[in-house]
């Protein structure tokens, strides 16, 4: 199956060397070092998925478009197969399905397959907005980031890989729910500060929350950074605070906690990783 999936991806040298550039191996392992080495494949193929994903999605010309393509893979994932060209994104995501059937029960796949429709979903708003040129509240912004960024499908893994399944009464619990959202937060002002250079650069702003703020609320670009690192340092304060509060509510050893540390290890995974990987610098 690996051999299918990267195959069909890495088509080129170039893209080989992208992959490699971005260290997205000592990132998937720095997250999930506890893991045996079937899951370690498993969640490490769908982030590297999600990656071409997100590249992909820069690149299409209309929401419409998108949209179609969208149908494709959700075709893919439910029913087993595809209608029109083939592409292998597509290919690659019927692979990962049928892998991740052989691993997690129905509650799992109920979860992940609700959070990878929100990310799709938050995709199209993407490309909705860069081709209408909207110009975005950070507001908005901030809620639709948090799913574009494919964040939730990866955690909604955390306990199968790991050989439990949080039941759906402390899944959905209002203390673990508030965790994630603070810990998705975290992420997106993290990743926001570290690929500002590049996009500006690039003149591909629209998608940075440290130039919306600049446009929204005619602050220097000294303002924004130290407003975009305030509600960073917030986030994750607001996560530890959770953390803490789940530990002193379901016990140590609890799968609750259990859950939430695996969360924590995905966000000091994401820090070390983002100063380091080419994908962010110019």
């Amino acid at each position: 199956m690996i051999g299918a999936v990267l195959t069909g991806l890495l088509k080129s040298q170039e893209q080989i060397e992208h992959i490699r550039d971005a260290l997205l191996a000592e990132f998937i392992a720095r997250a999930n070092a506890d893991l045996s080495r079937p899951m370690l494949r498993l969640i490490g193929l769908w982030t590297v998925w999600f990656f071409f994903l997100d590249d992909l999605t820069d690149t299409v010309p209309s929401v419409d478009a998108l949209a179609d393509f969208h149908l494709r893979i959700l075709s893919a994932t439910t029913e087993d197969t595809t209608y029109g060209q083939a592409h292998p994104l597509i290919s690659a995501v019927a692979d990962l399905w049928a892998e991740l059937r052989r691993y997690a029960g129905p509650v799992t796949q109920v979860r992940f397959q609700r959070a990878f429709v929100q990310t799709l979903e938050a995709h199209l708003w993407e490309v909705s907005t860069r081709v209408a040129r909207i110009y975005l509240d950070s507001a908005t912004y901030a809620d639709m980031r948090l799913w574009s960024g494919a964040f939730f499908p990866i955690i909604a893994l955390i306990d199968m890989a790991r050989d439990f399944v949080l039941p759906s009464y402390l899944f959905e619990h209002t203390l673990v729910r508030e965790l994630l959202d603070a810990a998705a937060r975290t992420v997106l002002w993290y990743n926001d500060l570290w690929s500002y250079p590049k996009e500006q650069s690039a003149n591909a702003l629209a998608h940075n929350i440290v130039h919306i703020l600049i446009q929204e609320q005619r602050l220097s670009l000294y303002e924004a950074l130290d407003r975009v690192i305030t509600q960073h340092n917030w986030s994750l304060r607001r996560f530890l605070e959770l953390k803490q509060q789940i530990r002193d509510f379901s016990g140590e050893n609890a799968q609750t906690t259990v859950f939430a540390e695996h969360v924590a290890a995905w966000l000091r995974a994401t820090q070390d990783w983002s100063h380091r990987t080419n994908r962010y610098r110019l």
